[in-house]
């Protein structure tokens, strides 16, 4: 009986859902309605390009992994020689700013910046250009006197001997050219000291930017020790004017008042 209801009916098979969806969509195709695929196709074809760019890649023979080991080590190679290159000029900068340093401190001892010797040359070479000219007036005013002396005695000298008041006279301006000498030292001087004001301020300005005086100590205590019995730093010269505890002329003359 099952025998002859199978031969009178044909066997129906169950339909899945992504098939039923599939046609469905088929059917939506072929009845002209436009696919939404999002663009998946064309995202589709460029991840199939990069597979097939990424198979010639693998497939060059630069790509073999002898010759890329080859290849890394040279660049090594060549990249630890420039960094023991850059090395060996880092280390000549370091001796050469220590160097600097060392020099800078040498000036700062010898210059004194930061005790009451400060700027003593330059206290020096003012002293120079203030005795010259104190000299040089006195000088000058010795011989306004004497030429004006003869000037006086001039009516009062004998015909004869009028040649020697001449003399005098042309031997005073003689002076008068001299002392002209005065003003082009002081000119000379003052550049010098402004030029030494002008180095002394560098290089004070050179130890800030270092870090100050306290980066040159120990630079500055081994030049000490160096100097350690060295009667130089006694020999100050003249003292100055503005030193504390200086005796002048006039306080030896007043002893005698």
């Amino acid at each position: 009986m099952l025998h002859e209801f199978g031969v009178g009916m044909s066997v129906v098979r169950k339909t899945f859902r992504a098939e039923a969806q599939f046609g469905a969509h088929n059917a939506r195709a072929e009845i002209g309605s436009p696919i939404q695929d999002n663009g998946e196709a064309a995202r589709h074809q460029q991840v199939m390009e990069e597979i097939a760019s990424l198979k010639e890649m693998l497939s060059s023979p630069d790509t073999d992994p002898q010759e890329l080991s080859r290849r890394v080590a040279e660049e090594l190679r060549e990249e630890i020689g420039e960094a023991a290159k850059l090395k060996r000029e880092l280390d000549a900068i370091y001796e050469a700013i220590a160097e600097t340093k060392t020099e800078i401190a040498a000036l700062h001892n010898k210059a004194s910046v930061d005790n009451d010797e400060r700027g003593r040359v330059t206290l020096e070479l003012g002293a120079i250009v203030s005795g010259t000219e104190g000299a040089t007036e006195q000088i000058l005013s010795a011989a306004e006197v004497i030429d004006q002396s003869a000037a006086t005695v001039m009516p009062m000298v004998p015909s004869e001997h009028e040649g020697l008041v001449t003399d005098i006279h042309e031997q005073v301006v003689s002076i008068f050219e001299a002392c002209n000498f005065q003003d082009l030292t002081g000119q000379r001087i003052s550049k010098v000291v402004n030029t030494l004001s002008f180095v002394e301020e560098r290089i004070i300005r050179m130890i800030e930017i270092w870090g100050g005086i306290e980066s040159f100590k120990e630079i500055s205590d081994r030049i000490n020790a160096e100097k350690e019995g060295d009667d130089s730093a006694l020999l100050h010269g003249p003292a100055l004017d503005v030193e504390a505890g200086t005796v002048t002329q006039d306080d030896i003359d007043a002893l005698f008042d």
